[in-house]
């Protein structure tokens, strides 16, 4: 009897501690659109082991396993719980069924209970469960502000992309997968490597942003015109359901692919109503002026007049109108002088013509007014300004009496004019006569010197030319000694700074940069990954070295935005020497 009562006990116990077991499988809703993502959650109230998933048919797994634990006293009791949650992508619309999870707990195997899921057809406004992947779709925008949708042909705009991220989110790098080409415009990238993280509004909620690149553009055609996309690819720090060992919440990376979309602008056309004769594409606003560095001067002297536009507009794309110049001046061709700085509000500065003047003969001679005209886009407007009259007084003969030269007949430039008369004034009417018995220099001993001595020179200055044109030709070896004399100086400047966890990174950045420019011929504005990916893959370099080359660039970019130890900028420096010294090796001589 005894015996039976304890066997009953122990039963009963065993019974108890079975129903005590819960094991659950839970999706967030059951009935969802292709085009939406749903949360299933396996939980348990024990620490049971070896859980195995469903296969998930029907649907394609886009997060998890995300594990979570927790336990809790009351009443000095213990409660625990554990779980498995994924997120699910459907395939297919129509039933599909969850099938059961299993896990174990004291040699005893437990299962979920199957269910179903019904996928509809897509929606205009998906609704997903708050998985990573989903934080990321929230909480990662990248934005191209354009400052004008109508502007008119040759008028600039400026296109900003911005990466706005929730504060709850952050940001650990990112790569260009897909850089605009802004085919049909001038354009230009404007240098923000030094750019800020700023706080602002997206759609109402508190964001904060920053601004990965700044570009200028003047459209070249009419009609509706395309900005590409840009498209990036981000590593995202996400929040978990798990905590770490203080309660704090732990953060998983999830990459997420972000584009700024295309957008488009509908350019119109410069008025022809009203358009003056002068006109010649200038958009924007200018001055205008004709200045002479000397008024007075002598014949046979040269001055130089030079014809000038400053302002802000189209400098780069548009043409100066000629000066027109007497034709009893000589006249050569204009030499273009450019000042103009390119920021993010466009074009800004001076070009100008500088024309060499040469009077031959003495007078006062009358340069033209020119006229120059542009297109205002603010007032909508076309304006023209006028140089007036310029006085040129020249000190010296005058022309022969029969000349046909006209003082003040213009003409285009680079016209050599003399007079008629004035054609054989350089031969002389008269002679000197010369002593019959005076010794001439030919057949001399002095005659057969410098004969003799421009022999022997022949041979000295060919072996000279040989050498130098050697050195010359050898463009591999002078670019070889360029780039590293050139990469012994730049990182010379970050070995400085090594400790200087700012300064050290922007003179790295600097450093790559300019060994770019040294060894692959581009500007600061073509630097983008996949361009410089390109060119030394192009070149030569192996995958893995160009590969290395751009992780150093992100890292120099990232480094502004994250705290680096002395001894991760110490491995930059040497990752940053070990493959320019490869790419030295590799690319194609």
């Amino acid at each position: 009897m005894r015996h039976l009562i304890i066997f009953c006990l122990v039963l009963i116990t065993g019974w108890t501690s079975m129903a005590q077991v819960e094991f659950t499988a839970t999706p967030t809703r059951d009935k969802i659109a292709i085009n939406e993502r749903v949360r299933v959650e396996f939980k348990m109230n024990v620490a049971g082991d070896n859980f195995t998933p469903p296969n998930f048919e029907g649907f394609q797994v886009v997060s998890g396993p995300i594990q979570s634990f927790s336990q809790q006293w009351v009443n000095g009791k213990s409660s625990m719980s554990k779980s498995y949650s994924y997120i699910l992508k459907p395939n297919k619309t129509g039933k599909v069924t969850i099938k059961q999870a299993v896990m174990e707990f004291e040699g005893a195997e437990y299962k979920t209970v199957p269910f179903q899921i019904t996928i509809n057809g897509a929606v205009d406004d998906p609704k997903d469960a708050n998985s990573q992947e989903i934080t990321a779709d929230t909480d990662i925008h990248l934005v191209a502000e354009v400052s004008k949708s109508n502007p008119y042909l040759n008028e600039p705009i400026k296109v900003v992309y911005k990466l706005y991220v929730a504060n709850n989110t952050g940001v650990s790098g990112w790569n260009e997968i897909d850089s605009p080409k802004y085919p049909d415009f001038w354009s230009l990238n404007i240098d923000n490597r030094n750019a800020q993280v700023k706080n602002g509004n997206y759609l109402g909620q508190p964001y904060r942003y920053l601004e990965l690149r700044e570009v200028v553009l003047y459209p070249q055609k009419t009609g509706e015109l395309v900005i590409e996309p840009l498209t990036l690819d981000i590593n995202v720090e996400v929040p978990t359901n798990r905590r770490d060992f203080f309660g704090r919440t732990v953060f998983k990376t999830v990459s997420k692919t972000v584009s700024a979309g295309s957008r488009k602008i509908n350019v119109k056309s410069i008025p022809t109503a009203g358009r003056p004769a002068s006109y010649t594409g200038a958009v924007g606003d200018f001055k205008f002026k004709v200045e002479l560095d000397k008024a007075r001067l002598d014949a046979g002297e040269s001055l130089n007049a030079v014809v000038k536009v400053g302002g802000t507009g189209n400098l780069k794309l548009m043409e100066l109108p000629k000066l027109k110049v007497p034709q009893s001046l000589e006249a050569y061709e204009p030499e273009r002088g450019n000042d103009v700085k390119t920021s993010i509000s466009g074009m800004k500065g001076t070009i100008s013509d500088t024309y060499v003047i040469v009077p031959q003969y003495g007078g006062k001679y009358v340069l033209p007014p020119v006229e120059f005209s542009y297109f205002d886009p603010k007032k909508e407007t076309f304006i023209t300004l006028n140089s007036g009259e310029t006085l040129i007084e020249v000190n010296g003969p005058a022309p022969a009496s029969g000349s046909n030269s006209t003082v003040n007949k213009p003409s285009g430039v680079n016209k050599n004019f003399i007079g008629n008369d004035a054609q054989f004034a350089f031969i002389k009417t008269t002679t000197d006569f010369v002593n019959k018995e005076h010794k001439y220099f030919f057949n001399s001993t002095g005659y057969w010197a410098v004969i003799g001595g421009t022999l022997l020179l022949i041979p000295l200055t060919l072996l000279v030319r040989r050498k130098q044109e050697a050195i010359a030709s050898d463009v591999v070896g002078n670019r070889l000694k360029t780039a590293n004399k050139l990469s012994k100086k730049y990182l010379s400047a970050a070995k400085k700074n090594l400790g200087n966890h700012d300064q050290f990174y922007i003179s790295l950045e600097k450093s790559l940069h300019n060994y770019l420019k040294s060894k692959l011929n581009i500007q600061t504005a073509e630097m983008s990954k996949d361009r410089v990916s390109e060119l030394l893959l192009h070149r030569g370099a192996t995958i893995e070295t160009s590969k290395e080359f751009i992780e150093l660039l992100a890292s120099c970019e990232f480094a502004r935005y994250t705290p680096s130890s002395d001894s991760g900028m110490q491995q930059d420096f040497d990752k940053a020497s070990r493959v320019i010294n490869e790419i030295d090796k590799q690319l194609k001589r």
